[in-house]
C-alpha cells in the first residue's frame, strides 16, 4: 500500500518549529534528543549510533558534537540515554556493525577494518581492503569487505570517451579518467582472501551517469547477503541465501551476485516518481517480518531525472520478482525537503510492521507506522553514519541489563509555545 497521507514532520505541534529552525534550512537552533516517543505504538530497541564527523550540523554545533567523545560509537535507548560506548579510531565515517557476541566491527583509516570487544579492546584487524561504505560479517564468520580499486589496464582500455549532451559536455572516461571498480572480498579470520568478485568482469563498463565525479563509475555503497526467503523456497535460484545484493549508487541499479558462480543473476531498480536516485542500503526483508522477501531501500533523491523527486528522499519497498513498488514512505508537497538526506541513510523493517529510518545528513532518526505516522524520533547532535536498531536481547551483555524505561515524549504545541526574550526568562 502506498502512503498518500502527508507526513507530519514530528507532530502537528512542532511542525512550524521544525520548518523554521531545522538544520536543513541552515538554522542554528533546533531540538535535539528524543522529540517524540509513543512506547505503545513504537517497536522499542536500542540504537547503535555514531557521529559522521567531529562537528555538528553547523559551525557553532561543536559544543554539542564534543559533549561526548567525537570518536565514539555508542548505544542509546529510545529516550536517548547512553547505554554503552566504544572508543574507536578517529574517522569521519565510523561505519560500524554490532555482532551477536557483543563485538563491534568498524571501518577505520587507511583501509583498515577493526573489531573491538564489548570493553573496547581490539581483537581483530584487517588492512589493505576496505571502504568507508560497508562491510558485513557472513554466516560462516568470514567478513565481506568492499573496495573501490582502479580497474586493471586491460579493462580501462575498454572504456570509451563520449560526446554527450551540451549540458554536461564531453567526458574522457577512457583516455583521461582512471575508473574505479567495485570489488568484493571475503576474508577469513586469518585475513586470507577466500572469495572475490570484481564488477569490471560482469557489468557494462560504458554505462555511467554524467552527473557523477570522474572515475567514480559505480560507487557501490552497500552489500547485503540474501537471507532465507520465500522466493528461493519456491525454486527461484536467483535468490539463493548467501547470494550478495550489491547497490551501484551511481547508475541507480541493484544487482544480485550468485555467490557460487559469481554471475549477476538479478538486476533491479524502481520507477516511482522518476525512479531510483542514488540509493543506499537495500536489503531483503527477513523471514518472519512484515514484507518478508521484499527489498527495502533508502532512495536519497540526488541527481534525479525529474523535479518531482529532487531534494526528496523516499524509503521504497519493492517485490524483487515483479519489481512492483508495494510501499513508500515520503513527505508530500511542492519543493518539499522535510525528509531529505543527500548522502547515506538507512532503513529497517521492524517486527511490528513499523519501519525505522535514519536521515543521516541531519542526524534525524525516526520510526513510522505503515500509514506513515511517526511514533518515535531522535535528533542527534550532528550527522550520523547509518545507525541501526539493536534488539534488547541482541548480545549477552545486553541481556544482562534491565529493560530500559520507555517514557513517552510528547512535543509541545508550537502554536502556544515560543522562546521568550532573555529578559523575560526566569
Amino acid at each position: 500500500m502506498k502512503i498518500k497521507k502527508m507526513m507530519v514532520c514530528i507532530s502537528a505541534g512542532l511542525l512550524a518549529l521544525f520548518i523554521t529552525t531545522y538544520p536543513t534550512f541552515a538554522q542554528t537552533v533546533f531540538p535535539t534528543g528524543t522529540t517524540i516517543y509513543k512506547p505503545d505504538e513504537a517497536y522499542s530497541t536500542y540504537i547503535l549510533i555514531s557521529d559522521h564527523s567531529s562537528t555538528g550540523n553547523h559551525s557553532s554545533a561543536v559544543v554539542r558534537a564534543t559533549s561526548q567523545s567525537p570518536d565514539d560509537v555508542r548505544l542509546i535507548d529510545m529516550n536517548g540515554n547512553l547505554v554503552h560506548t566504544w572508543k574507536v579510531d578517529p574517522y569521519f565515517n565510523k561505519r560500524s556493525r554490532l555482532q551477536p557476541n557483543g563485538n563491534l566491527l568498524c571501518v577505520g583509516n587507511d583501509l583498515t577494518i577493526t573489531e573491538y570487544d564489548w570493553d573496547g579492546n581490539v581483537v581483530w584487524t584487517h588492512k589493505g581492503i576496505g571502504s568507508t561504505n560497508d562491510m558485513r560479517v557472513l554466516a560462516n564468520g568470514n567478513r565481506l569487505l568492499l573496495a573501490h580499486e582502479p580497474m586493471p589496464e586491460a579493462f580501462q582500455k575498454q572504456v570509451n570517451d563520449v560526446e554527450i549532451a551540451p549540458w554536461w559536455g564531453p567526458r574522457k572516461r577512457g583516455s583521461e579518467e582512471t575508473q574505479r571498480s567495485a570489488d568484493l572480498y571475503e576474508v577469513n579470520l586469518k585475513g586470507e582472501v577466500v572469495w572475490e568478485w570484481h564488477a569490471y568482469n560482469h557489468l557494462d563498463l560504458n554505462r555511467f551517469s554524467p552527473a557523477t565525479p570522474p572515475g567514480d563509475w559505480l560507487h557501490v555503497n552497500s552489500v547485503a547477503p540474501i537471507p532465507e526467503n520465500k522466493w528461493y523456497d519456491d525454486g527461484d535460484e536467483r535468490f539463493r541465501p548467501g547470494n550478495i545484493l550489491v547497490n551501484a549508487r551511481n547508475i541507480d541499479t541493484m544487482y544480485i551476485v550468485d555467490k557460487q558462480t559469481k554471475k549477476v543473476v538479478w538486476e533491479g531498480t524502481h520507477n516511482y516518481k522518476s525512479g531510483m536516485s542514488h540509493s543506499h542500503e537495500p536489503e531483503m526483508i527477513e523471514k518472519g517480518l512484515p514484507g518478508a522477501g521484499n527489498i527495502i531501500l533508502f532512495d536519497n533523491g540526488l541527481f534525479t531525472r525529474n523535479r518531482i523527486h529532487t531534494g526528496q528522499s523516499f524509503v521504497v519497498e519493492l517485490n524483487p520478482v515483479t519489481q512492483e513498488v508495494v510501499w513508500v514512505y515520503e513527505t508530500k508537497g511542492y519543493a518539499n525537503i522535510k525528509f531529505f538526506s543527500k548522502t547515506m541513510g538507512t532503513q529497517r523493517r521492524l517486527p511490528n510492521g513499523n519501519t525505522y529510518i535514519a536521515e543521516d545528513n541531519k542526524g534525524r532518526l525516526f520510526q513510522v507506522k505503515p500509514d506513515g505516522e511517526i511514533v518515535w524520533e531522535f535528533v542527534n547532535r550532528g550527522g550520523t553514519t547509518r545507525p541501526a536498531p539493536i534488539p534488547y536481547d541482541f548480545t549477552p551483555q545486553l541481556r544482562a541489563l534491565p529493560t530500559p524505561e520507555e517514557l513517552a515524549v510528547t512535543p509541545p504545541n508550537n502554536l502556544e509555545w515560543h522562546l521568550e526574550p532573555d529578559v523575560r526568562r526566569e
